[in-house]
């Protein structure tokens, strides 16, 4: 996938490191959902474009492409917080809904 970003450069837009940001290019080890989820935000493409998973169904796409656009000009730290309170409210979801 070609942005015209240099690995470095992407690491700061990130807020990885270059060790992190080249571990993901080369496929070396488990990346982290969230490592993951901050490179597609910085490429502004989905994350099943990132992995190149093919999401099947439009309906989905348009969910990804929706949360995409909201987080567009967000930081990453801003991304991560986030992320930690979408975690917590799915954590304790079946508490509260039928």
């Amino acid at each position: 996938m070609e942005k015209g970003l240099t690995q470095e450069k992407l690491a700061e837009k990130t807020e990885l490191s270059l060790t992190v940001i080249q571990k993901v290019e080369t496929g070396q080890g488990g990346s982290r959902l969230e490592t993951l989820i901050r490179i597609a935000f910085a490429l502004g493409v989905s994350l099943d474009v990132l992995v190149d998973i093919g999401v099947k169904g439009e309906k989905h796409r348009f969910w990804q492409e929706a949360v995409c656009l909201l987080f567009h000009d967000k930081t990453a730290s801003e991304v991560k917080y986030a992320i930690a309170v979408m975690d917590s409210i799915f954590k304790y979801k079946d508490e509260f809904l039928d």
